[in-house]
C-alpha cells in the first residue's frame, strides 16, 4: 500500500490462482482503498479538505515548490505533506543533486498521483517514465501532468519488470523506485548490470521483505554503484508553519524507513 504500513491487515488473496500483473492490480486497488477508509477515520481527509479551503492545491515548498494537484487527488490522500512541500524532507537533497544532472530520462516505478514524475518533469527537460499498478492512480498521474504542462514528456504506464527497465534505460538515466516490496525482484543481478550508467533512487521496504534482504539487494550494486543511505526522521527542522497543520505536515511512516541514492561508478 502506497506509503503505508497496512498491506499485511487486509484479507491475503492467494498470488498462485492469479497472473502476475492482476494480482499486483487487485492488491494495489485494495490496499489504496483501505488506505482512504483509514485516512477518513484519522481525519487526514477533512485535515486536507480544510487545508486547501484555505492555501489551495498548489505545492508552497521543496524542489516542486509551483506544482499545481488537481482537486480530484487531493482529498483521497494524506495530502498535506506534498502540498506543504515537506513530504520526504529527507532525501529533498538528493532531488536537487539528480535534477542538477540533467537527465535524459527519469524512470518513476510506483509513481501513484507523480508527485515525482510531475514534479521532476517541471524541473527538467528529461523524458519521464512512470509506472503504477493502481489504474486510478495513473489517471490521477496524467491529470497531473497535463495541468503542469508537461503532458507531452510524462508517459503513464501500468507495469514495469525488469525487461521494461532494461529496455529503457538508456543514455543518462535516473531510475526511482518506490514499489512496496518488488524491488528485491525488480533489481535482479541482470538487471543492475543494464543500470551501470544510471543513478538511482530506491526506496527500501524491510517492513516487508525482512530485515536482511535489503543488504543483500544492496550487495548487488556494490561494484557498479557508490550507496548513500537516508533514514527518516520524522521531523520539520526549519519549517515554520501555523501549529494547526503542524501535526499533519509529515507522512505516515515506519521510523526505520529508509532510502539508498545510488549513484553509477565512471565506466574504466
Amino acid at each position: 500500500m502506497k506509503r503505508f504500513l497496512m498491506k499485511r491487515k487486509l484479507r491475503p488473496i492467494p498470488e498462485s490462482i492469479l497472473p502476475g500483473r492482476l494480482f499486483a492490480t487487485i492488491q494495489s486497488i485494495r490496499s489504496r482503498n483501505y488506505q482512504k477508509q483509514l485516512l477518513r477515520e484519522w481525519g487526514f481527509i477533512q485535515a486536507a479538505q480544510e487545508f486547501v479551503s484555505v492555501r489551495g492545491t498548489t505545492v508552497s515548498n521543496g524542489p516542486f515548490m509551483g506544482m499545481m494537484y488537481p482537486r480530484s487527488c487531493v482529498f483521497n490522500r494524506h495530502s498535506i505533506p506534498f502540498l506543504l512541500g515537506t513530504y520526504e524532507l529527507e532525501i529533498q537533497p538528493v532531488i536537487e543533486e539528480v535534477i542538477s544532472k540533467r537527465f535524459e530520462r527519469i524512470i518513476d516505478v510506483g509513481c501513484a498521483e507523480g508527485y515525482y514524475a510531475v514534479g521532476l518533469a517541471r524541473r527538467t527537460d528529461a523524458t519521464i517514465y512512470a509506472f503504477d499498478c493502481e489504474p486510478r492512480e495513473r489517471s490521477y498521474c496524467r491529470e497531473m501532468a497535463h495541468k503542469n504542462g508537461v503532458g507531452d514528456r510524462v508517459h503513464v504506464r501500468s507495469w514495469c519488470n525488469g525487461q521494461t527497465l532494461k529496455a529503457l534505460a538508456v543514455g543518462r538515466c535516473l531510475v526511482i523506485s518506490d514499489c512496496e516490496g518488488y524491488e528485491i525482484d525488480l533489481f535482479s543481478n541482470e538487471v543492475i548490470a543494464a543500470l551501470k550508467s544510471c543513478d538511482l533512487i530506491i526506496e527500501l521496504h524491510d517492513e516487508f521483505l525482512g530485515k536482511e534482504v535489503s543488504p543483500k539487494m544492496l550487495k548487488r550494486f556494490k561494484d557498479s554503484h557508490n550507496a548513500r543511505m537516508i533514514s527518516f526522521q520524522g521531523s520539520l527542522d526549519g519549517f515554520d508553519m501555523p501549529e494547526k497543520w503542524r501535526k499533519f505536515a509529515r507522512e505516515v511512516r515506519a521510523q526505520d524507513q529508509r532510502w539508498v541514492y545510488l549513484t553509477a561508478r565512471p565506466l574504466t
